[in-house]
């Protein structure tokens, strides 16, 4: 009897150890994650790279629109095309209607105002003015047109440049989604990173070809106007003068004053 006890005891104190032993170990711990890699600093550079072959002919437009840009300050301004230094000598002349004064005058200033003005006044008839005032002023229509021709050549370089940046531009973006599409098309489709680059020149090139057009677009309009502007005060100087030459009527009394020359 005491031996039957003496088993049961021992086996109830090596139950709980067979029972910790067939139990799993416990799991390993979780390795540790490894840090997040730092951010690409973005760089002009980088951007071009992303970009791809597009951005080549996109720079090359935006040289020529800063060009331009500078090009035209330069050129389209009242000093440039219709210098006070000019118009007041002119009308002086002209109320004295010493057309021999005008011509010198005009010859030795080239200018819009002055080229446009040089054909009118040798269609005029010296033994009667006042009948070759049509003469002059189709003389002085033609040319005037002619001059605004060659002012306005360079002024449409600027639409010419704002038309085919953004063309430019959406070529590059098409050209950056066949790539992503051919790389799905090889099993990339789970790996956004391989996707990033042609993405990324999808977007780059439509933004860049925008960023050049909006100031093109923006300068061209600018300078049309002021040209337009410049050559309708030049039309009222060049009435004004006939009209001093031909005795027809007497504006200078009414005349506005000429043009500043810092004006733009």
């Amino acid at each position: 009897m005491k031996k039957t006890f003496a088993i049961l005891a021992l086996a109830a104190l090596l139950l709980p150890l067979g029972t910790a032993l067939a139990q799993d170990p416990p799991p390993p711990a979780p390795p540790a994650e490894a840090p997040a890699p730092a951010p690409t600093k973005i760089t002009l550079w980088g951007m071009i790279k992303t970009g791809g072959w597009a951005m080549w002919p996109l720079g090359l437009c935006s040289v020529g629109v800063v060009t331009m840009i500078v090009l035209n300050v330069r050129m389209v301004s009242r000093k440039t095309l219709l210098p006070a230094t000019v118009v007041l000598p002119l009308r002086a002349a002209a109320e004295q209607r010493d057309v021999g004064q005008m011509y010198s005058l005009a010859r030795a200033t080239p200018c819009l105002f002055t080229n446009g003005l040089l054909p009118g006044l040798r269609k005029i008839n010296p033994e009667d003015p006042a009948a070759s005032k049509p003469d002059m002023e189709g003389a002085i229509a033609e040319a005037v047109g002619r001059e605004e021709a060659q002012v306005s050549f360079w002024i449409n370089f600027l639409s010419l440049f704002a038309s085919i940046s953004p063309m430019i531009g959406l070529l590059g973006t098409v050209s950056g989604m066949i790539g992503a599409f051919q790389k799905i098309g090889t099993g990339g489709m789970g790996k956004p990173e391989l996707l990033a680059g042609n993405i990324g020149e999808a977007l780059i090139t439509t933004a860049t070809g925008l960023i050049i057009a909006v100031p093109a677009i923006f300068s061209f309009f600018i300078f049309r106007n002021n040209l337009s502007r410049i050559v309708r005060d030049a039309e009222s100087e060049y009435s004004a003068l006939i009209d001093g030459l031909t005795g027809t009527a007497n504006l200078f009394a009414e005349q506005e004053p000429a043009p500043v020359e810092n004006e733009s």
